[in-house]
């Protein structure tokens, strides 16, 4: 969570909370995607074998924006949307040569780890917004932010109860710098009920902002390596100026 660690900083004085919202709707670009409906029952095993998930756009081109130039994920991630009148759901497909995760608490610094991370904003007129994030180890962040500038962090983290659901499948060994690892992956559900400050769930042709992100730590890089679908334009999974769009379809 880069966010954790940057909110004391100057970085959360750079621009306006809505100044620059709008344009975030405006023609497509880079990071914008579709959710489409899902089709039938989808079961939260790990697998993603399900017909609507083969039906579902494929969210790629992760990217480190803020690096000048914006340089293409160290490590491939492929991830995919979809909802239904229950939840949002997703599944993420990690390239990962050293599988690392030792964090157990939840809400706990799971940035410190390997991590999926999702951020949605619905509304593109006000300040508030989503964070969720899974490890390989299943551990959870989650949080609702009122406005991204808050003096009092840690009382927001705690402050709600979230009903989402995980299944990560990993291909290779946990916290083993001895061998070399092929990735991990993970599917996800998360209730209507978990949007509850901002009306819960969405219409079809509903607009939100958004970002899927990574933290990626390896034997192999001097630090670890962030990537994000949104074409940040700062070193911030917070910075909701720069998420692309997700449109809810009908199929």
């Amino acid at each position: 969570m880069i966010g954790y660690r940057w909110y004391l900083s100057a970085t959360w004085c750079v621009g306006l909370i809505v100044g620059c919202q709008a344009s975030a709707f405006g023609a497509e670009k880079p990071g914008d995607a579709e959710c489409r409906r899902a089709t039938g029952k989808i079961v939260i095993d790990g697998t993603a074998d399900e017909a609507s998930w083969k039906a579902a756009q494929t969210i790629d081109g992760f990217i480190s924006g803020w690096l000048t130039p914006p340089e293409d994920a160290k490590t491939g991630t492929k991830a995919r949307l979809l909802w239904d009148d229950e939840a949002l759901y997703f599944f993420a497909d990690m390239v990962d040569a050293d599988l690392f995760a030792d964090v157990k608490e939840q809400d706990g610094v799971t940035w410190d780890n390997d991590v999926f991370e999702l951020f949605f904003k619905p509304g593109a007129d006000k300040p508030n917004y989503y964070e969720f994030q899974v490890t390989p180890l299943n551990t959870h962040f989650d949080s609702y932010f009122p406005t991204r500038d808050l003096p009092n962090l840690a009382r927001y983290i705690k402050a709600d109860e979230f009903g989402w659901r995980t299944k990560p499948v990993l291909r290779g060994t946990l916290n083993d710098k001895t061998d070399r690892d092929a990735g991990w992956s993970v599917e996800g559900k998360i209730p209507w009920q978990d949007f509850r400050h901002t009306g819960g769930r969405p219409k079809a042709g509903d607009v939100w902002m958004f970002t899927l992100c990574r933290y990626d730590y390896s034997k192999d890089f001097k630090e670890p390596a962030l990537s994000a679908t949104a074409r940040l334009s700062q070193r911030n999974f917070h910075f909701h100026e720069d998420y692309g769009r997700l449109t809810f379809t009908a199929k």
